[in-house]
Formats: C-alpha cells, structure tokens, sequence
C-alpha cells in the first residue's frame, strides 16, 4: 500500500504542476495587460522626464475644448509557399474631445476582415470608447497612447468550412503612437505597437479568448486626423 502510494506521488505533483503553471500564465496574461493599460493611462510627468517631452499646461495655448476626427488603416499579410492570407483593419471614424491641452475621450468604430486565398473566412465590426492621453516631444512630435474598449460582432467560417457563423464579444486594447504636427489642426499617426484582448462567443460555443502582444513587423498602422474648434471667440481674443 506504501509502495503504490509513493508511486502515484509523482503523478499526482506533475498534475498539480500543470494546473499551477496554467494559472499563473492566465494570471500573467491578465496582470500584465492592466500593468500596460495602467502605464498608459499614467501620469504623462513620468514619460515627459524620460523621454525629453512635456505635457502642455491648461493656461498654454493648445486644443483643450476642442474635438478630434481620426480615421486609420492597418494592413498585415503573411504569405506561404501554398496559402497566402492577408489582414486589413481600418478605423474609418473616431470622434475625441480634449478634456484639457493633452487628453482625450471619444467614440470609434473599426472593421477588419481576413482572407485566405482571397476567400473571406473572418469578418468583424467593433465600436465602443476611447480615451487618450499625449506627451509633446518638441514642437511637431507628440507620443500618443491610446486605450479602447469594445463591443464585438461579427461573423467567421465554421470548423466544417460549410457556412459563416456570427459572434459576439469585447476587446480591451492599449497601444502607442507617434504623431507628426502638420499644421492648421492636422497631424499625422503611426501605429507601432499593441496589447489587446478579445474574448467573443457564437451560439455554438462558449467564451474564446485570444491575446495580441508585442511589436510586430508585419503590421502597418497609419493615420490622420484633423482638430476643429466650435468654440465662440470673444472680441478680446480677436483684439
């Protein structure tokens, strides 16, 4: 009885070993994507010391008050010697408004799809908030981060290949920015970055998650966007 005991020890240690391990990769997963949206969201003092950059403070002139329409593109294709599969996503509308002379909060919408030997397999649409806060770095370079949170639907192939099926979901995303100043309200975006995730559900099946981390060469994100002021100008701003 000892002996089979004993046995089943290192059995009953490595099961124990896989579900810790799993546990604290699903933690990881979890603790770092809040530890990014975190640093995001923080105090824009910090990147300024770092990185040679400033916040602008509400007494300077800047575009607090104002609102921000943005539209972007991302394009990645990975390409093998049998299949050749490609991704667009764009943001074809966000609406933002500067709460002060560095940040802003807004709505937005996004469409991507991926092809597989120009055949459709995956298609989505997400809307939700945004919020974004900015460090100039200079007088034409701003370093921008930006955190969305989404709702998600759509429609993607079945595992028999015979149909579509839709789903539903969310996506917490956070990634940076560089922007250029172009003059009259208008600035140029490049998208160098991500951390999101996406859990969706179809009728189906239950809740599936999915991770994107890191800095990809493969992936292009572009922008461009244009302030306007709606604000009534007294007559001593005009003197």
């Amino acid at each position: 009885m000892c002996k089979e005991r004993l046995g089943a020890f290192p059995s009953l240690f490595k099961t124990n070993y896989l579900i810790f391990s799993r546990s604290m990769n699903n933690f990881n997963r979890t603790a770092f994507s809040l530890a990014l949206v975190g640093l995001s969201m923080g105090s824009g003092s910090i990147k300024a010391q770092f990185l040679g950059g400033r916040r602008l403070k509400d007494d300077e002139d800047g575009p607090k008050g104002q609102f921000m329409v943005y539209g972007s593109l991302d394009y990645s294709k990975i390409t093998t010697p049998s299949t050749s599969s490609s991704t667009v996503s764009s943001a074809p509308l966000g609406v933002g408004y500067f709460i002060n002379n560095n940040d802003l909060i807004g709505v937005n919408y996004a469409y991507s799809q991926n092809a597989v030997d120009h055949n459709v397999i995956y298609k989505q649409n997400e809307a939700g908030i945004w919020y974004s806060p900015s460090v100039m770095l200079g007088k034409y370079f701003v370093l921008i981060a930006q955190v969305d949170a989404h709702y998600v639907w759509g429609q993607q192939l079945t595992a028999t290949a015979e149909s579509m099926e839709s789903f539903s979901g969310y996506r917490l995303r956070a990634y940076p920015l560089i922007g250029i100043v172009l003059g009259g309200g208008w600035a140029l975006k490049f998208k160098f970055a991500e951390l999101s995730m996406l859990q969706t559900k179809t009728k189906q099946e239950g809740w599936t998650k999915n991770y994107v981390a890191g800095i990809s060469g493969s992936t292009f994100g572009v922008g461009i966007s244009k302030n306007f002021d709606f604000r009534k100008k007294s007559k001593t701003d005009d003197n």
